[in-house]
């Protein structure tokens, strides 16, 4: 069962079920619960909880890297499962929530763009081919599910403009690259976090920044991929 009163439907067979032996915490947790149900769909559920989790995917690879077969629906890590496949009880129900994993690739991020990347590129200019002109480098962090990005660019009187550079903190693997890219980053993974380099290679030249990832890839003990 699938609907939008499921998790109503549940609390109140459990009010039935306890009864009168019911302690009265409990008895005031379902009565509080049964007036929130209603709001608590599988969309809701999702969007409160499974989306801000360690294990939630947007997408993913249904079968054993075959990284060109992709399932474009919500994906549980933990579970091993679609979220189509999940009831909305099973979600709100489930024991295995954190946020843990991704609130600490956002520190790493910030901690790389602030102590490694603003110093390094404090000299540095970069060219914007729209306006034939060139500016000091900005940053901006983006988190996302299981990785990170940091892309670079610079500050106009609009707010932030994005180069072709971007640097992926990836915890883990993800469809989202596309099919050769993930290959790649498949093979770098040992468990760790590593860092996706997304840039034209005519950019990267321009800023000279190869050796500087590569120190900072160093520094962090990070595998590096270039794509």
């Amino acid at each position: 069962m699938d609907n939008k009163n499921e998790i109503l439907f549940a609390v109140r067979e459990a009010k039935r079920n306890l009864g009168e032996a019911a302690d009265f915490r409990v008895a005031d947790a379902l009565t509080i619960f049964e007036g929130i149900a209603p709001f608590l769909n599988k969309e809701v559920v999702t969007e409160i909880k499974c989306k801000s989790c360690d294990n939630y995917a947007p997408a993913s690879f249904p079968l054993s890297r075959d990284f060109w077969a992709v399932d474009d629906n919500e994906y549980c890590h933990v579970r091993h499962a679609s979220l189509k496949n999940l009831t909305a009880s099973k979600l709100a129900s489930c024991s295995h929530y954190s946020n843990q994993a991704s609130l600490d690739l956002v520190n790493l991020g910030r901690s790389i763009m602030e102590e490694d990347l603003r110093p390094a590129f404090l000299e540095r200019k970069l060219y914007d081919r729209t306006k034939f002109a060139s500016y000091s480098v900005a940053f901006r962090l983006q988190p996302s599910s299981g990785k990170v990005c940091i892309e670079l660019g610079h500050q106009t009187d609009e707010g932030f403009a994005c180069s072709d550079i971007m640097l992926h903190i990836v915890r883990r693997l993800d469809p989202g690259f596309g099919a050769v890219a993930s290959q790649k980053i498949s093979e770098a993974m040992k468990g760790g976090p590593i860092m996706v380099v997304q840039s034209s290679l005519q950019t990267r030249r321009q800023l000279d920044i190869d050796y500087v990832l590569d120190w900072i890839a160093e520094k962090r003990k990070m595998d590096i991929v270039y794509l």
